[in-house]
C-alpha cells in the first residue's frame, strides 16, 4: 500500500516520474520524487531543475533517432514495479505529443495497390454458391 504524497510530492506515491523521466531521457534520475499519479507540469519543472528541459529532451531524442536507437527508452522493471502498463505508456505518449518531443505518427497510404496476377482476375470474379439467393 502507498502513502498518499505531502504537498509538495516529496514522499509517498510511486516512482512515476523516476520511471517517465527514464524513459524521455535515459536516465535514472533518483532526485525525482514519487508521486500517486502522473503530474505533467510538476514533472517538467522537476526535468528542467535536473538539466532536461524541453530543449534539451528534444535534442536528445533527435540524436537517438538519428543514431537508429529507440525511444522512448525501454524502463528497467524496477522503477515501473507497481505502475500500470497502460497508464505509464499514456502518459509517455502524452508527454511526447504535448511536449512535442517526437513527430506526429502519420500513416502513408498507397494510391494504389498492384494489379492483380493473371490468374488472380478468375479468383476475385468467383463467387460462393449461394451469394445474390434467398
Amino acid at each position: 500500500m502507498t502513502r498518499a504524497a505531502d504537498p509538495d510530492g516529496r514522499s509517498g506515491g510511486q516512482p512515476w516520474h523516476r520511471a517517465l523521466g527514464y524513459a524521455l531521457c535515459g536516465q535514472d534520475l533518483a532526485s525525482l520524487p514519487d508521486r500517486p499519479a502522473p503530474d505533467p507540469s510538476a514533472l517538467a519543472a522537476e526535468l528542467a531543475a535536473a538539466g532536461w528541459d524541453r530543449d534539451a529532451l528534444r535534442r536528445h531524442v533527435a540524436q537517438i533517432r538519428a543514431a537508429g536507437s529507440r525511444w522512448p527508452h525501454p524502463v528497467p522493471a524496477a522503477l515501473t514495479a507497481g505502475l500500470s502498463a497502460a497508464q505509464f505508456t499514456a502518459t509517455v505518449r502524452a508527454l511526447s505529443a504535448e511536449w512535442e518531443l517526437a513527430p506526429a505518427h502519420r500513416q502513408v497510404r498507397s494510391a494504389g495497390g498492384a494489379a492483380p496476377a493473371p490468374g488472380d482476375d478468375r479468383l476475385l470474379r468467383e463467387l460462393p454458391p449461394h451469394f445474390g439467393k434467398l
